[in-house]
């Protein structure tokens, strides 16, 4: 017990030393020999952590070290080759009310060549290892994960005088997390490689583009039981072309190409998509503008497939049905004055999608109404209707809309939208949308240094041919400040259904009710406050709770997901020095693995220094 005692004291001796160490620091700047310059600044400092009620019962304290620092130069010229180099151990990152890193060590890296000159390129790297990350369950901030991201690239470009300019880059991206409670790991990676050039000649501008993708994510056990394995990969390549056209307008036509494939499981899908348009944008004066487009894709299964890379299983099955579609659409809008706008817009789509013809017909006008005075504030509103006439299901009348208003009263702020779309045609006409978004906030001032903020935002969206499927999403925030001190509040629920990207984060998107390997049911709601004080100049503390509560259904397995977290922050900084203290609790259970509940404490205390080192 003794010894152990002493060595304690031994290292919080060292750490003595060295906090004094660099309270003599110096100034200074460094050359070396004509050449190199380079400055180096930052923060080093120690401090003493511990946790506690593990669920494997492992328990731990002791002295630690922390560092952030920012190196940067130059070689012969700024132009010729900069760099900037920033290494961080154990750094602790307060991210927002309710969502912080609690230590993060890694390590950031960049640099330019060739900068002016016909030939500048350009290499990046990243790599970090994180503490109390984020895995994106919808309905609130996530459940609690470790997690050790790296990240790649390469640009170099030629820009040389009448020749095609040309920039190639290489990216190779790769994240691995593991959830609190959660067994194995959830793993990323993303490579790709993109080309692109343009060239101008006889008033012509030209673009040539190559863009190849490969994405893989091994999805977490809790929403696969099997801990399935999702890869990906497309290439795309195309050319466009533009030019100026009488009537202050411009012509614009565009070719691209895209091969794609993907595996999930058993699941297996290929295939590739044409597109061709072409645009004719014209404005004889100043307040009547019209344009009229053609578009042509060979395969509009394809298209839809291609628009949930990456690491998404595909909504649709794929039975070897052919599908294509020509659309040919022209909108104009004519402004009346006084705050009026009118917009007019037509099409017609020829489409063959699983063995049936389509065809639809659309004709629509909007009008709108902007109005701005001091007295009664800023009002936008628009409305318009839509006619949707197909050969396969008769007509339909669409409605959109959209109404912002901005006011102040004395010391009141007001601010409320609302937006409105019904009947939107999707890729392929045989489905079609529903969509609105609606909110508002409330500001309020009470004297001089006191201040209420409320705002509401609520989002729907959804199949119109299946009733109830779609995605539902509302979320309310409050914050009262007053001085030194503040206070506030969230809440936010969230349903429906989702794809796993190659992050491994939900994106909710309306899907036909098929559940596939790649998506997920979800409902969530999460809840939290916060509150921060400050007592004396240069010092405040913060105290934080959340709680998320998720409901996961894969084509698989089940899970309730739940997370409660408390975070509390004490920081003081005096002249060159921070102090800062922390608290940090963890309650998580994930059901659909069989696991136990996993409650993790940690706590720490830290002095660092800015320091100027050269």
């Amino acid at each position: 017990m003794h010894r152990h005692l002493w060595v304690t004291l031994r290292r919080w001796q060292t750490g003595l030393l060295l906090l004094w160490v660099l309270a003599a620091g110096a100034q200074a700047q460094v050359t070396v020999g004509d050449n190199l310059n380079m400055s180096m600044n930052g923060f080093l400092g120690f401090g003493y952590s511990g946790n506690y009620g593990a669920a494997d019962g492992v328990s731990g304290h002791g002295i630690y070290g922390s560092g952030d620092g920012n190196l940067t130069g130059f070689y012969y010229n700024p132009n010729f080759l900069s760099f900037n180099v920033r290494p961080f151990y154990n750094r602790n990152q307060d991210n927002g009310s309710f969502a912080s890193v609690l230590r993060d060590t890694g390590l950031d890296a960049s640099t330019s060549l060739f900068g002016g000159t016909h030939f500048p390129g350009s290499i990046s790297y990243s790599k970090a290892f994180s503490n109390g990350t984020q895995y994106g369950i919808p309905g609130g901030v996530g459940l609690i994960a470790d997690s050790a991201t790296q990240n790649f690239s390469v640009t170099w470009s030629e820009f040389l005088p009448d020749l095609p300019s040309l920039t190639a880059t290489f990216a190779d991206n790769s994240s691995s997390s593991t959830i609190q409670g959660e067994t194995g790991s959830t793993d990323s990676s993303a490579r790709t490689f993109n080309l692109i050039s343009n060239y101008k000649i006889d008033g012509w501008g030209l673009t040539g583009f190559l863009n190849h993708q490969n994405f893989a994510v091994t999805l977490p056990a809790f929403l696969s039981a099997t801990n399935s394995r999702s890869e990906s990969s497309a290439t795309s390549y195309g050319v466009s072309a533009n030019h100026s056209l009488p009537l202050s307008g411009a012509f614009v036509a565009n070719y691209n190409r895209t091969d794609y494939g993907t595996e999930t499981g058993n699941f297996r899908t290929s295939g590739s998509t044409d597109t061709a348009d072409a645009l004719a944008a014209f404005h004889p004066t100043q307040k009547f503008s019209i344009n009229g487009e053609v578009r042509y894709i060979g395969n509009l299964i394809g298209a839809l497939q291609q628009s949930f890379l990456p690491g998404g299983t595909p909504p649709l099955a794929v039975g070897g049905e052919k599908s294509q579609g020509v659309s040919l659409n022209t909108y104009g809008t004519y402004n009346l004055g006084h705050g009026f706008m009118l917009v007019g817009y037509g099409g017609r789509q020829m489409q063959t999608f699983a063995g049936v013809d389509y065809t639809t017909n659309r004709v629509g006008g909007t009008l709108t109404y902007s109005y701005a005075q001091p007295l009664f504030g800023v009002l936008y509103l628009s409305f318009g209707m839509v006619n949707n006439a197909t050969n396969n299901s008769g007509g339909s009348l669409g409605f959109v809309g959209n109404v912002t208003l901005k006011k102040r009263l004395s010391e009141w702020e007001l601010q409320t939208d609302f937006s409105y779309a019904q009947n939107v045609q999707t890729i392929i006409a045989a489905y079609t949308t529903s969509n609105y978004s609606y909110g508002g906030l409330v500001r309020r001032r009470f004297g001089a240094n006191m201040y209420w903020t409320a705002s509401y935002r609520g989002l729907q969206s959804g199949l119109t041919q299946f009733a109830g499927y779609g995605n539902r999403s509302d979320t309310f925030m409050t914050n009262f400040t007053r001085g030194r001190y503040g206070m506030s509040g969230s809440y936010s629920k969230s349903h429906g259904t989702a794809l796993l990207n190659s992050t491994g984060v939900f994106t909710p998107t309306p899907l036909v009710p098929v559940l596939t390997p790649d998506q997920v049911l979800y409902n969530g709601k999460s809840y939290g406050v916060g509150a921060f004080v400050s007592p004396l100049r240069r010092m405040v503390i913060t105290v934080n709770w959340y709680k998320v509560r998720s409901d996961t259904l894969t084509a698989s397995l089940a899970s309730a997901n739940n997370s409660d977290r408390l975070y509390g922050q004490m920081q003081y900084n005096l002249r060159k020095l921070s102090f800062r203290a922390g608290y940090w609790r963890v309650f998580q259970s994930i059901t659909g693995n069989g696991f136990r509940p996993v409650t993790d404490n940690t706590y720490f205390f830290n002095i660092s220094r800015w320091f100027d080192l050269f």
